[in-house]
This record gives C-alpha cells, structure tokens and sequence, in this order.
C-alpha cells in the first residue's frame, strides 16, 4: 500500500468493511476525518485518540490498532515516502535557522521515552535531517536500538520535526518573525507582542528592560513579590517593611530578610562570580534574561562615549521612555554594572554596602577610573571641608585633582576624566558648581550651626547656669522644626563639650569658664574642704562650706552623703568629726569602729537612691561589683518587685520616684547601650558620617556593627529597635 492510496479510503469504507466499529465511526465524524491518511496523520503528529468528543478506552485501542497495521503494511514497500515528501539538507538553513532546530530537536527527544532517547542520542540533529528526515521507514529499523517498540515514536518525532522544519522555511522572507520566535522561546511568550516587534523593527534589537520588566511582574512567586517590594526596582515605589512583608505571607520577619537577601544575591547583587554560574530553579526566567550579554550590548553602544551615568543622564531617560519601562533609574545603572562588571562600577545603588551611605545618588563610572582614583574617600574629604568650613572660597578643582591625596594610582592621561568626573560628583552630591570661566569653584561657609555649638551660645549668653529644660526651650527658639523633640536629647551633647560641666548633677549646667561658678557634685566640695584642712571637720563646718556653692542643701544631707560613701571616700572619726579616708590625720584623731549592726532606715535608703541617681544619672544596679552600689541596687530591687512590706506612705515615696527618675536607666547592659547609642548619635550629628573602622573611631564602629547584627536577628527590645530606626535616619 502506497500512502497516496490512504486518501482513497474513506471513513465510510472502513465502517461497511467492518474495518471501525459504529463507536469509532461516530468518533472519527466528531474528529472530521474524512479519510484514512487523516486518522494515520492524527496519529503520527502525536495527538491521542482520547482527546476526540465520546473517545473512551475501547475507541483509542481500535484506533491505535488500525493506525498500526497500516504503518506496518507501508513499511513493506521500498518506495513508500510516507507523509515527508519534501528533501531537505542543513547546509540550506542559516546559523539562527540551525540553532531553532537543534532546539527543537532536543525537545522532542526529551518527551520521547527513554528507550526511543537511548537509540538516537548518538545522532546529532545534522545527521538525523541529511540521512533519516526523508528516508524510507524501513531505513529507521536500520538504527541501533531502534525497534519495533520505538519506530513510531521515531516517525512521529520526524513528522513533528518536519512540520518545524517547513514553517522556518514559510519564514525565510519574514525575518523579524524568525527573529521574534528565537526570541519567545528565549524569553517566553511575553515576546510574542507587537511592541516588542515593532520596537525590534525599528531599533535592532529587542527592549530588555521592557522583557525583564514583564516577567518579574509575571512572576507570582513569594520570592520575587519580598525582592520587589524591599528594594526600589520601580520608580516612585512605596516599599514595605520586613514586618509588613511578614504579616503578608505569614512567615517570620526572619525568614523574610533571609528569602530577601538570598534571592537578592541570586539574581541582582553585583559580585565576580557570572551570571551562569547561579542557579535557582524558581527564577531562571530572570537569569535567561540576564545571561545573554549580546542582547544587551545596545546599552555599550548607548553609553561608551560617557564616563559616568546617573539620574540625570539623558541617555538613560530616553531610553526608559522608549522602552516604555517603569524601573527606577537606581536599578536601570544596577542592571547595567550587573551586566557589565567588567566595564562599569556602580557607587551608592540598591545594594546593602555600607560605602552606599556615603552617597545622596547612585552612579556607574568606567571601572578604568575606579582603579585608579579613590571617589568614596574624595567624598569624605569635601564632607569634612564643607562641614568645618568657617568662610566662604574659591577651589581650583584641578589643583584639588591634581594633588589629591585619593590617586590610588596616578595617571596624567587620565586626569581630565577624573576631573570631569569629580565636578559631576560635585554637582549631584553637593550642589557646588562652576560659574566662573576659569573653572573656579566656590566653597561656602557652614552657616548651619551645629547643636552642641548652638547649646554653647545658650549658656554664655545667660551668663548664669541652667537647668536642661531651660537650655531645650531656647534651643527650639532658635531652631523651632528640629527635630528634638524632649530636652533628654540634649543631654549627650551637654555631657560631651569640652567647656561645659554641671552641678551637682541634677541636670543644671554651666560654663567652665565662670570660676565664680562652683562646678560638680557636692560630694566633691565635701572632698576639696577636707582636703583643705588637717584636721576632720564637724558636720555644720563641712556644711557651712557647702552651702557657699550650693544654697539649697542641708546639714542630714551632708552627713548622709559622708556616711554612705565611707567605704571608699570618707572616714568617720570620734565626737562626730569626718575626715578623708586615705589622708593621714594626727595620732589623736580616732576613728569610729564601724557600725555593722545599724540598719538604715527606709527613709535613708531612700534618699541614698536619689543621691545615687542625681550624681551617676542612673539606678544603682545590684550587678555592680562596688559593694554600696550593688547593696542599694539590690535593696531597690527587694522594693520594685514587693518584697517588702510598705505602708501607704513609703509606697508613695516608692512611686515618686519611680515617677521622678522615669528617664534614668534601671538596667546596667541597658544604660551601657544607651551611653554608646548617645556617643554614636552624637558622633554622626557632628561628623555627618559614620565611623571608621579603625583608629579612635574602631569602637564606635565596632558596637556600630553588633547592633545592626542583633537588630537584623530581632535581639534588641522594642525601645532599642525604635532608636536605631531614628539612627538610620541620620545616617
């Protein structure tokens, strides 16, 4: 049987020669078969039987069966062609041509079955075309492994390879078709739009910003939705925190930072190792569309001429609107540094370096540049020259180029490219720039005065010391929209400046340059009259001394001071007399035996506390290893926690001074950290950068580092998270 006799057997035939039964008949009319040749080619293009209206198991057997024993009855006959009547060689396609059908090749072998697999692996898609895509069926038995079991997987995969073959071949005179298909099973059907065609036809090339911007969109997976909404990938984009993220796929606000770095790293973050070398099953669309550099070799052609790009780039905004995308100009440069590492550096970025915090903007420069001249540190220097700067004046930027201290490596022939590269810096970071023809630069003078400067002002200026919350409200005289908002804020500034000190710590300050003004704690002026004298002294003398500097004091608060610090500082000696503890008195002078067996009052350890505050400016913590500190902190924790019984009275003291010394720290790990929060705080009011990791800066730095680590790992208390928040803010 020939294969044109096929057409001549019609479907009616073969149900009054009891060839179909009246089921499968019926089927083949539902299916619209007119002849035999179409059930046999239904087949053989590797559609099934059961996909046709009232098909059940019975019909697809019958079916199946007929479609066999004809292919069996063709393959008796040498000159049978079968359904491929067309004789084509590879030397007649083109490399793009070629490439689509080495594709498709290996497509159809990977859903064939393995044993079909096994036996023509060892062709390769050239040799199966030129010897076996036309030949005789029988020709196929001739193949190792090939047998009866895997010769119609065989003919049907040459029948489908065939129909591929033959539309690339209806496409030769319609190239950007060709062009748009490779590009669709590259990228997936979101090429498969007439923007994309049009933009192709027009450009020469397809917009990648635009395909890799639908498919991230396409893309529902938890992973992409944290990448998306953690950095700024799209213009104008509101991002969410990691709580938020949390609570919106039900995950921990752990899990969610690792899903957001990791997939971070996968995809976009900018490191030495290629593109191809990473691997996420759940994102390879995005890899595909960043592997093949060639498709993005527009963007080269479009900035080689330019040393650096930013925002303001003109190229870049053009581009964007052409290819009618919505990502952010921060991630547009990222791309390109990704793409390009070997050409381009990006400074700043959405990346989480710490060198980025320098930056106000994100830019890529020449990598050519990078290496030869420092720009992060040129950064740092003109933050320090305008911050201190005291008048206002001109720069020669090519003597600062020229004799910068950032060459990392110096090179005449490229220092008009770095100077035209540190004026553009200039200009977006500082908004200094040239108006003079020579090139001159002007530096103003800081007129933005710092906090602690201002604060110094207040006190010389009332000439008379003051309590905190006088300074606070002269301060928001003169800066009403600071951003202090309670008078506690002022405090580290007022305990870190030079010629500021205080009185009796209790949040009165004054000037160190008023000697008429006596400084410090009344503690220390007991200590400075004693140490005047040389012989101890009664109370109502050490009294009378003190009341000289601090009118609002009394005789049971001397001598309570006195009593409660003879452990380390005072001595109490006979008749009442009080003298310093290491300094050697007359042999007449006795001293008192100690009094283990006295117990203070409730009332007394009560004032000892408040003593204790106002001079060390927190509560005593019972940790401590100075035995009056730990004897009071533990005392006041017997009494904050109810183990001991109070009346009515004594609970009301209790209260107020719970009340009266809120913002005094009550833990000793607690008031470590707020000491350091203060002096970083401080440090970056006043520096406008963060600390570096070595010199006198490497402590700071280095708690710096452990507190971001426990506020990514959710250690810190709620209060100390809200602190470091406002931090960054800073930074």
């Amino acid at each position: 049987m020939l294969v044109e006799e096929l057409h001549n057997i019609s479907i009616e035939e073969l149900f009054n020669s009891n060839k179909i039964s009246t089921r499968a008949y019926t089927c083949c009319c539902h299916a619209e078969f007119k002849s035999l040749f179409d059930i046999i080619s239904f087949h053989e293009r590797g559609f099934s039987f059961k996909t046709i209206r009232n098909a059940g198991h019975k019909t697809y057997f019958e079916l199946e069966n007929l479609c066999k024993e004809t292919i069996n009855q063709i393959t008796n006959f040498e000159d049978a062609k079968y359904l491929l009547t067309c004789n084509i060689k590879v030397d007649t396609f083109d490399l793009s041509q070629k490439k689509l059908i080495e594709e498709k090749y290996s497509e159809l072998l990977n859903v064939s079955s393995v044993r079909t697999r096994n036996g023509l692996k060892r062709l390769t898609v050239d040799e199966f075309i030129n010897y076996y895509l036309n030949c005789n069926i029988k020709e196929l038995f001739k193949l190792k492994n090939i047998g009866k079991k895997s010769i119609n997987e065989v003919i049907a995969l040459r029948i489908r390879l065939n129909e591929y073959i033959q539309e690339l071949m209806t496409l030769e005179n319609l190239p950007l078709k060709r062009i748009g298909l490779e590009t669709i099973k590259k990228y997936g059907n979101i090429c498969d739009n007439s923007f994309a065609i049009e933009f192709y036809e027009k450009n020469g090339h397809f917009p990648m910003f635009w395909i890799l911007e639908q498919n991230l969109k396409d893309d529902k997976s938890i992973e992409i939705d944290i990448l998306l909404n953690s950095y700024k990938i799209y213009y104008g984009q509101q991002l969410l925190t990691l709580n938020k993220l949390a609570q919106k796929h039900n995950l921990t606000r752990e899990r969610i930072r690792q899903i957001r770095n990791n997939v971070f790293y996968k995809t976009f973050e900018i490191t030495d190792d290629t593109t191809l070398n990473r691997k996420n099953t759940k994102t390879n669309i995005h890899y595909l569309s960043l592997q093949n550099k060639e498709d993005w070799a527009y963007l080269l052609k479009l900035t080689n001429e330019v040393d650096i790009l930013c925002h303001e780039t003109i190229e870049v905004q053009n581009l964007l609107k052409e290819e009618r995308c919505n990502f952010s100009f921060e991630f547009c440069l990222h791309l390109i540094a990704y793409m390009f590492r070997d050409i381009y550096t990006i400074i700043g970025g959405i990346g989480k370096s710490r060198k980025s915090t320098l930056w106000n903007n994100t830019y890529i420069i020449k990598k050519e540049y990078v290496d030869i001249f420092d720009f992060d540190k040129m950064i740092v220097e003109f933050s320090h020259i305008l911050s201190n700067n005291k008048f206002d004046y001109v720069m020669d930027l090519e003597d600062y180029v020229a004799n910068s201290q950032c060459w990392i490596h110096y090179d005449y022939d490229k220092n008009d490219s770095i100077i035209r590269i540190v004026r553009d810096f200039l200009l977006y970071e500082f908004h200094l720039y040239s108006d003079d023809l020579d090139g001159l630069i002007k530096i103003p003078a800081n007129k933005k005065r710092k906090p602690i400067e201002v604060i110094y002002e207040i006190l010389q200026t009332s000439r008379r010391p003051m309590h905190i919350h006088e300074i606070f409200k002269e301060f928001r005289n003169i800066f009403p929209d600071h951003k202090f908002t309670d008078a506690a804020q002022l405090r580290p500034y007022l305990q870190r400046h030079e010629a500021i000190s205080y009185r009796n710590r209790k949040s009165v300050y004054t000037l160190k340059e008023w000697d008429h003004i006596k400084t410090g704690t009344i503690r220390e002026t007991i200590m400075e009259f004693l140490s005047q004298n040389d012989l101890p002294q009664t109370a109502e003398n050490i009294t009378e001394y003190v009341l000289q500097y601090f009118p609002g004091t009394n005789i049971a608060s001397v001598r309570t001071s006195m009593i409660n610090d003879t452990q380390k500082r005072f001595a109490l000696y006979k008749n009442n007399l009080f003298g310093l503890k290491y300094k050697k008195y007359l042999s007449k002078c006795e001293l008192n035996e100690p009094q283990q067996t006295l117990r203070k009052s409730f009332e007394q350890r009560l004032l000892d506390i408040e003593l204790y505050i106002l001079e060390e400016g927190h509560f005593p913590f019972p940790s401590n290893q100075k035995s009056k500190e730990a004897s009071l902190g533990r005392w006041w924790q017997r009494i904050i926690n109810n183990l001991q019984k109070l009346n009515d009275k004594q609970q009301a003291e209790v209260n107020r001074v719970k009340k009266q010394y809120a913002e005094y720290d009550t833990d000793k790990t607690i008031h470590k950290w707020n000491l350091n929060y203060n002096k970083l705080k401080c440090f970056i009011l006043e520096n406008r950068r963060l600390p570096l990791a070595f010199g006198d800066e490497k402590l700071l730095y280095d708690w710096m580092i452990r507190v971001k680590l426990n506020f990514h790992n959710y250690k810190l208390t709620e209060e100390q998270r809200q602190k470091y928040i406002a931090l960054t803010n800073l930074i």
